[in-house]
């Protein structure tokens, strides 16, 4: 990005809808969905991240939302989220038209830290558990706060997951598959389908999630991990979330180890929950059993986005090899059932890793 870029200038003009110091200006951080800022001090200091949002992916009513659920998580100390900050007239998000675009930021703190890599950090496995500690708190909350369930967020259902309409785009127009590749992820996607047909929509599997808590939005600082970026939060499978984490290194052959570092996190955090709760409210082994079929759906919907936000700093990244792990994952998962290279058929490892 540079100064000519609309959603800089969109920043820019952004600024004086906010009660920051005089003098601020904004300094490009990163543009995945959105373009992402930091509001920095005439003195050089980072004084908040301003989020201005690529055009027509959230509305007014869906940032309002948003910002919402991060105010009632400010009330819970237990989870570590980052903080909002509102607009001068107390408005969430501050509009602005750039060109024929209309931009919509929001504001949060700062937050200093480092963001966790499986593939680089020696222990990754201790992240992934504190993730799905994390997640469980995040579940839980949504359970207890009936005001979650009428909040204007996109639902993550299966059209708009890997459907030709999908938020993230259309995968069939990823022009580094060939013809069968694109007929065996068909058939991959349908199978999935299957599997999560009957699977239930009720309050214990079932609600509002982060929907993308994966190492790219979370902050370590002092071995405490800190929750960021709640733009594609919405209605969804708890389990949902478990995909989300594994986001762009599911191929990896430690993606297993991670999932069960995941859902022992998870377990161990719905534990120590109030008896009844964590009996009867929270997910079960059988739910972790279609973690594999989430994990592909999830997978695929990655390769949607990847083909449709070629302007995105991870895209450049990412691309490369994306699509043919893709297809990998789903020979895979139509073999057997699992994700694992070489498991054989009918045995069982934990969480259908093999």
């Amino acid at each position: 990005m540079n100064a000519s870029d609309p959603a800089w200038r969109a920043a820019c003009r952004a600024l004086s809808g906010y009660a920051f110091g005089e003098g601020c200006g904004v300094k490009p951080l990163y543009r995945s969905e959105n373009a992402v800022f930091a509001v920095i001090s005439p003195d050089g200091r980072p004084e908040a991240v301003l989020r201005v949002s690529r055009p027509g992916y959230r509305g007014k009513e869906e940032m309002e939302a948003e910002a919402r659920w991060l105010e009632r998580l400010a009330e819970e100390p237990e989870i570590p989220a980052v903080r909002l900050i509102r607009a001068r007239d107390g408005r969430a998000s501050v509009w602005v038209r750039e060109g024929t675009a209309e931009y919509g930021c929001l504001a949060f703190s700062y937050l200093e830290g480092t963001h966790p890599d499986p593939l680089t950090d020696p222990e990754p496995e201790k992240d992934f558990y504190e993730t799905g500690r994390l997640a469980a708190r995040l579940h839980r909350q949504v359970r207890e706060w009936p005001e979650s369930r009428g909040l204007c967020r996109p639902e993550w259902n299966w059209e708009h997951m890997v459907g030709r309409q999908g938020l993230f785009g259309d995968w069939r127009k990823c022009r580094r598959l060939a013809r069968e590749e694109k007929e065996l992820l068909e058939t991959a996607c349908a199978a999935v389908k299957d599997r999560l047909d009957g699977y239930e929509k009720t309050p214990r599997t079932f609600g509002l999630i982060h929907g993308d808590l994966r190492a790219a939005n979370l902050l370590k600082q002092n071995g405490r991990l800190q929750i960021l970026d709640f733009d594609d939060s919405g209605f969804g499978w708890f389990l949902y979330d478990l995909a989300a984490s594994l986001s762009f290194v599911e191929t990896d052959p430690r993606a297993g180890a991670w999932a069960g570092a995941w859902i022992a996190g998870y377990q161990a955090e719905t534990a120590r929950m109030p008896e009844g709760f964590a009996a009867g409210e929270t997910l079960r082994p059988e739910d972790w059993d279609l973690a594999p079929a989430m994990i592909l759906a999830r997978r695929i919907q990655l390769l949607a986005w990847i083909t449709s936000h070629g302007d995105s700093d991870p895209v450049r990244q990412m691309e490369p090899g994306f699509a043919e792990g893709t297809v990998a994952l789903a020979r895979r998962f139509l073999r057997d059932g699992s994700l694992r290279p070489g498991r054989r058929r009918n045995s069982r490892g934990p969480y259908a890793w093999g």
